[in-house]
């Protein structure tokens, strides 16, 4: 009992010295742990039968039709065989014999007309009630007092839409400039984001009417 009360300090104290010794001999290796190195080894070639062939010399044409095309006149005759029936058929069809007056009689039976335009602020059946008079007390009621007789209360009070309303009389000078300093005063007060988001939207509108969206 006592040798082996003795003897467990020693076999301690070996234990301790060999965990020493191999936590000296592993060498630390670092790991994909930030993007860049992770980044870099997913960075894999593509494989070479996805890559373009390059030929040695000369020329080459590259047809890469859609995966659904719509009907087989969309191939090109260039990559039609010589005895391929599909150039005889679409030579027939584009070359039929009928004579214009045929075929503007038809197109004019079968092509749908747009639907009509159905304006809200004339209705179906405009009226046309108002006369000279009517414009020029229009324009003396605008002249007088713009922020009083608006556009849209000179149309509830002459019954007519506000698009004619503005037709007849623009906004005077001095009201238009009012309006665009209280614009102005509303825009100052705008933070960071929505001012952001205004000139988005000004510019989408603008991408809209060129027809790039």
């Amino acid at each position: 009992m006592e040798a082996r009360t003795l003897t467990r300090p020693a076999a301690t104290l070996a234990s301790l010295l060999r965990q020493q010794a191999t936590t000296t001999t592993t060498v630390p290796r670092r790991g994909h742990k930030t993007f860049s190195r992770t980044k870099r080894a997913l960075n894999i070639p593509p494989h070479p039968d996805f890559l373009p062939s390059t030929p040695a010399a000369g020329d080459t044409i590259i047809y890469n039709p859609p995966s659904a095309a719509p009907s087989v006149y969309h191939t090109p005759f260039k990559f039609l065989p010589a005895s391929d029936p599909r150039r005889r058929a679409n030579l027939s069809a584009l070359f039929a014999s009928a004579s214009p007056s045929q075929s503007s009689s038809s197109a004019k039976s079968t092509t749908p007309l747009p639907p009509a335009l159905n304006v809200p602020s004339r209705g179906a059946n405009p009226r046309y009630h108002l006369s000279k008079d009517d414009v020029a007390e229009i324009r003396k009621l605008r002249a007088q007092d713009p922020d009083f007789w608006s556009v849209s209360a000179l149309a509830r009070k002459f019954d007519c839409s506000e698009t004619f309303i503005t037709i007849c009389t623009p906004a005077p000078r001095e009201h238009t400039q009012k309006l665009a300093q209280k614009l102005e005063a509303v825009k100052s007060r705008w933070g960071g984001i929505r001012a952001k988001a205004r000139e988005d939207r000004s510019r989408r509108k603008e991408m809209l009417f060129r027809g790039e969206l």
